[in-house]
């Protein structure tokens, strides 16, 4: 058994890795994208390919050091990186891999996946467990792929050139392609696509012409403009942070690396008969226009350019990402099957509780892709979430659990769904200022009213005294 296959794959580190992948995948990185949530699925991921690998080719320390090798080159040459892409796209659809060098740092990892391959664990070998890990296992690896995704536009340079005011811009769904430049001639009132040769580099400050004492800057990371005035910098116009925070969220991308900066990164004035008119680059946002008048307005993205109707206005209700609706949904699932475990104290029911929830995670993640439909992860769903609810049905009745279980995990799922949900309609009312703090109360929340399910099953779901000893999973 020490080098058997299924006993590796099945191995309760390798069995937990594989659920912190799918957590980490559709319920985390939603969430919290960033450098944490990333390395997390590098770390597992590690763990979790060896002994995938390893039911192939049947040499352990050989799958360790292809996996090793495979991850470094991928995450350190773009052709390993294009190599990987193409590799998911087979197995899980359009992918996207990127290379990154910090991502080596997982590579300890691989340790770990040759001690569970060293240390079996006796319940290993069963069967039907290495059955269930198996395709959950190559889903779990799959679903780190990320797919093609439009890329938020951005104005991100400005300047005047030959008495037109001219706008850099990128974004959309060409990935790598060439920025577009927007041109007006008339005071930033209309605009137009132009092959002028667009800014390169953000001027982060200008001076009315003629004028050198007079002068704007941009302030970092802010929606903000300073104006010189008797020798001080003041502000000319701003966006306050709490609606800067929730536009942030009004452009959020479908993929954490594609986000572009809201904030204002460059700025030009254009001397003009009768006063001038000072435009900034505001990054996704679009741009901000000081007209001769002295009346600033944001314009927003449109088909021919910038206007104000394409601006996202800051008096409506804001939205929060529907992934959030997703994961929290997937949390409650997972809460309140936790919070019947609790009562049911069977390993059969616990296999069945996470083949039940891996099969509704996919089926979320099929029917809310970015190409509108995954028919795999659908398919696959179709065959886990009705398995996994017989073996959850079957195990609790086998067990004799109470009824007030039953009622107490049910009552646990919508609590909890609506303790992480309630969070975020307060930050979409206004009634949050930012969108940082209603993800850590949803956290707090959630992570509460699922400890106080599970403990309320715990002292309300203990068999009476001289009950008869429930029988073993066969």
């Amino acid at each position: 058994m020490r080098n058997s296959a299924l006993a590796w794959t099945g191995h309760p580190l390798t069995v937990i890795s594989v659920v912190v992948l799918l957590l980490n995948d559709h319920l985390f990185k939603p969430l919290w994208p960033g450098v944490v949530t990333g390395k997390l699925s590098d770390v597992v991921g590690l763990i979790v390919a060896p002994p995938l690998l390893n039911l192939l080719i049947r040499r352990p320390w050989l799958a360790i050091l292809l996996t090793g090798v495979a991850f470094t080159l991928v995450k350190t040459t773009a052709e390993g990186a294009a190599l990987a892409s193409q590799a998911w796209t087979l197995v899980w659809g359009p992918s996207r891999v990127l290379a990154d060098p910090t991502d080596l740092i997982a590579l300890p990892a691989l340790y770990a996946a040759w001690w569970a391959c060293n240390h079996p664990d006796a319940r290993a070998v069963r069967l039907a467990r290495a059955v269930i890990v198996i395709p959950l296992t190559v889903l779990a690896v799959a679903a780190t792929g990320q797919t093609d995704s439009f890329r938020p536009y951005s104005a991100h340079a400005v300047d005047v050139v030959d008495g037109m005011i001219v706008v850099a811009t990128r974004g959309g769904w060409a990935w790598g392609a060439a920025g577009t430049a927007f041109v007006s001639g008339d005071a930033g009132n209309t605009w137009s696509s132009s092959d002028l040769a667009a800014p390169s580099l953000p001027r982060t400050s200008a001076c009315v012409p003629g004028r050198p004492d007079h002068c704007y800057r941009t302030v970092a990371t802010r929606l903000k403009v300073e104006e010189s005035r008797n020798g001080r910098w003041v502000t000319a116009w701003e966006i306050s942070p709490q609606d800067q925070d929730r536009l942030v969220r009004a452009y959020a991308p479908e993929r954490s690396e594609d986000a572009e900066a809201v904030a204002s990164l460059a700025v030009a004035v254009q001397k003009l008969p009768g006063g001038y008119v000072v435009v900034v680059a505001n990054g996704a946002d679009g741009i901000a226009l000081r007209d001769v008048s002295g009346v600033w307005r944001r314009l927003g993205w449109t088909e021919k350019g910038f206007d104000a109707s394409g601006a996202v206005p800051l008096t409506a209700p804001w939205r929060y990402d529907e992934s959030i609706s997703t994961a929290a949904l997937l949390a409650a699932l997972a809460a309140g099957l936790v919070a019947l475990g609790c009562g049911v104290r069977r390993p059969g029911f616990a296999v069945a509780a996470l083949t039940s929830w891996v099969g509704a995670g996919l089926f979320c993640s099929g029917v809310t892709s970015p190409a509108l439909f995954n028919p795999i992860a659908v398919l696959w769903a179709m065959a886990l979430v009705p398995a996994g609810a017989i073996g959850v049905i079957v195990s609790a009745a086998r067990g004799g659990t109470p009824r007030r279980v039953w009622v107490i995990g049910t009552a646990t799922a919508v609590i909890v769904y609506y303790a992480i949900m309630t969070p975020f309609y307060a930050w979409s009312a206004g009634w949050l200022g930012y969108y940082g703090l209603a993800s850590g109360l949803s956290v707090a929340l959630g992570i509460a009213t699922a400890s106080a399910g599970a403990l309320a099953v715990i002292k309300t779901g203990r068999p009476p005294e001289g009950s008869s000893r429930r029988p073993r999973d066969r």
